[in-house]
């Protein structure tokens, strides 16, 4: 963000058009478009020629997968205020693998995926089997809880995680609820 920018106001512009340009300044090479039609300005945000957000009177509308529902009605969110909707959007952009900046300058990171010992396994649907996969020579016993042992010539292929339940073999991000997909 550069000293040249405007300022904005979120006293002086719509909900729709504060949000927009918010969210557009941390989200570097995307573009805003500003469409009208008879009723109402449609703001919508892309991102290499493809559209990921748009943003009218009624709320904002993702078209990127996302776990939060496809559609946000602002009389929903006016509890929390903007800039904490400005917050949900760019976190739901790292989510989504895009690079994103907080309102302190800082990358907005994917949360991470803690394991815990009630994880459901995404191929048998078991809980307590998700284990972390360590190899047999640098695992101690009391850890046994949280990882399971694996032959030190054993090829992981880059999994990090083994269901001690139906042998499932995966990564982190397999255990996440399925992410909505957009509609077109």
């Amino acid at each position: 963000m550069s000293d040249d920018e405007p300022f904005l106001d979120s006293q002086t512009l719509s909900a729709q058009e504060f949000v927009a340009r918010s969210v557009l300044r941390r989200f570097p090479q995307s573009k805003l478009q500003l469409r009208e039609s008879k009723a109402d300005k449609i703001f919508e945000i892309y991102f290499d020629e493809k559209i990921l957000l748009s943003l009218d009177r009624r709320g904002a509308r993702y078209f990127f997968p996302s776990r939060r529902k496809r559609t946000v009605r602002w009389e929903k969110v006016t509890t929390f205020g903007l800039p904490r909707v400005i917050d949900y959007i760019l976190r739901d952009l790292a989510e989504a693998n895009y690079e994103v900046w907080s309102t302190t300058n800082k990358k907005v990171l994917k949360r991470p995926i803690h394991i815990s010992r009630l994880m459901r396994c995404p191929e048998c649907k078991g809980a307590g089997g998700v284990k972390l996969i360590a190899r047999e020579e640098t695992l101690a016993a009391e850890n046994s809880e949280i990882y399971t042992t694996i032959a030190s010539d054993a090829d992981l292929i880059g999994a990090e995680l083994k269901c001690t339940l139906c042998g499932w073999v995966g990564i982190r991000e397999q255990l996440l609820r399925k992410m909505r997909k957009p509609r077109s």
